[in-house]
């Protein structure tokens, strides 16, 4: 199912690439939450804990997806939407290329250095063991994960909003039955939680991949004159959506180190289920921005500010619905989370609830910032998207759970994450208001 990206319908186009970003989504975080579960309630909270210390390698995993595949599609559809079809597939052809050597690079290192990289995460004890024994099982589709990252990316700015959506589909339903089966049914435990995934990230990887074979695929591999060149502009304009990935882990790895040097293991259990939770609720944001991406940056690159405006309008407005949405559900039944997640105990009752509640606030307001990156993102404004995505993913998060507890104690420590992004949310906004100023000076001068 194709849509055309600059002339049709636009609330029909959006909502086509929205139910298929957020489709696509929900059922890769239902997976994902499934992984939790299970692991969560056969090792009980030493298992969420582990989940917790794996998400830094997910988020590399991810980094260099994102950083091929948006930086390299939204020069694509920027220069297709100019009319340039010839250089819209050299920045296929560098940024798929590119992905598979990082591809290749990622799961070498850690092939090598799985268990000291855990242990620099924030692995101890038996979450440490439980930890390498889930990446040891899935490390055969790291790459998988990497590729269908970005190649999904180029499916969905090339008009093509189902493929990727069946392909997650797909992938999350055979995982979900294969982490029951293979975790209880076997009883493989954590090992056959990692091997579902990674079974279903490469049935998905495949499924995406069949795309580009099809006849309805307008992208193909071409010669490159100048790949240094058309590589720095894949990294520069992807470097934001990286940072967003990559600073996430960093953010996860120094959380992980300081509840596990500080506070108990039914924390580091809570934790892991609340950052899970607010994984969930980014990556659905995040369907938010892939639904918008490609509309802007084609519409930015063929003058239609218009369109641009519009889709705009939609974005802001579905991201309000779903932070009031998240908010609230996590307001009101936050023991309900923590018993779906694991099999808690007393302690994870006592604490648990508390910090749910406290980081659900961040739902609030991260979609608005979200937004506002995926524009800069999509009308090249690196700069302001390099600023945002680091205060975001790295400046505030980091600084503040350092911090609160220096001032407050390390039971406010929990606070970081939503006083940080409302700082964010804060700045992207004077940052877009300011930019959209600039831009529609430009077109009425251009008019005049």
């Amino acid at each position: 199912m194709k849509v055309d990206l600059l002339k049709g319908k636009l609330n029909k186009t959006y909502f086509t690439l929205l139910f298929s970003a957020i489709a696509s989504t929900i059922v890769s975080t239902i997976y994902s939450t499934v992984d939790m579960i299970c692991v969560g309630h056969y090792a009980g909270p030493d298992g969420a804990a582990s989940i917790a210390n794996i998400n830094p390698l997910w988020a590399l995993m991810f980094a260099f997806g994102v950083l091929t595949g948006v930086g390299g599609a939204v020069m694509m559809s920027n220069r297709r939407g100019a009319g340039n079809d010839k250089a819209a597939n050299e920045y296929f052809t560098v940024a798929v290329i590119t992905c598979m050597i990082l591809s290749a690079v990622i799961v070498t290192v850690y092939s090598i250095f799985l268990e000291d990289l855990l242990r620099l995460f924030g692995g101890k004890g038996n979450v440490l063991t439980l930890s390498v024994e889930y990446m040891q099982s899935m490390l055969f589709s790291v790459p998988t994960f990497t590729m269908c990252a970005c190649l999904a990316t180029f499916a969905r700015n090339d008009g093509e909003a189902l493929i990727p959506t069946v392909a997650t589909v797909v992938g999350g339903v055979l995982n979900i039955f294969l982490d029951v089966f293979l975790v209880f049914t076997c009883d493989m435990g954590v090992r056959g939680a990692g091997l579902a995934t990674g079974i279903g990230q490469t049935v998905a990887f495949l499924i995406v991949l069949s795309y580009f074979f099809t006849k309805k695929c307008s992208l193909r591999f071409t010669k490159v004159e100048k790949i240094p060149d058309t590589l720095l502009k894949i990294v520069t304009v992807g470097f934001a959506a990286f940072l967003i990935e990559i600073t996430s882990g960093v953010t996860s790895a120094v959380h992980n180190v300081v509840i596990t040097d500080n506070l108990s293991n039914a924390h580091f259990a809570v934790y892991g289920t609340a950052s899970t939770l607010m994984i969930m609720f980014y990556c659905l944001f995040n369907g938010i921005g892939t639904a918008m991406q490609p509309l802007v940056a084609t519409a930015f690159g063929a003058g239609n500010d218009e369109r641009v405006k519009g889709t705009l309008k939609l974005a802001f407005l579905t991201a309000l619905v779903m932070g009031v949405t998240f908010f609230t559900v996590c307001q009101a039944f936050p023991e309900t989370i923590l018993r779906i997640y694991m099999d808690v105990n007393e302690e994870v009752l006592l604490v648990g609830p508390r910090i749910v509640r406290l980081y659900s606030i961040s739902a609030l307001v991260v979609g608005f910032s979200m937004v506002c990156n995926y524009y800069f993102q999509s009308t090249l404004l690196r700069a302001a998207c390099v600023l945002t995505s680091l205060l975001r993913g790295l400046v505030f998060p980091v600084i503040l759970v350092l911090a609160i507890p220096l001032a407050v104690g390390y039971d406010y420590i929990w606070l970081g994450t939503p006083i940080g992004e409302i700082l964010t949310a804060g700045i992207a906004t004077l940052i877009f208001l300011r930019a959209r100023k600039k831009r529609q000076a430009a077109l009425a001068e251009i008019e005049e």
